[in-house]
């Protein structure tokens, strides 16, 4: 972020790519979810790692919306400049 905001020419305005790269970072993609696996297994669950696929599919959709909604309103606010 902060080599993004040394080639910004208004340092009080996100860049594009500096919001993209916000809600990358926000939606957060989930490898191996640890903590939820461990609070599972702590409880005594039979198969702990069995969110591992329901939490890739989930956080994949939430960046992909995330993604989508940013170049949304990127191009939303390109049009109200003209």
């Amino acid at each position: 972020m902060k080599s993004m905001q040394e080639n910004n020419k208004d340092k009080k305005v996100l860049t594009n790519d500096m919001a993209t790269f916000i809600v990358l970072n926000t939606a957060s993609i989930q490898i191996i979810p640890t903590t939820v696996i461990a609070i599972r297994n702590s409880l005594g669950s039979e198969n702990p790692t069995a969110i591992i696929f329901p939490v890739w599919i989930a956080t994949i959709c939430a960046a992909i919306a995330g993604v989508i909604s940013v170049k949304i309103f990127i191009k939303i606010g390109n049009m109200k400049k003209y």
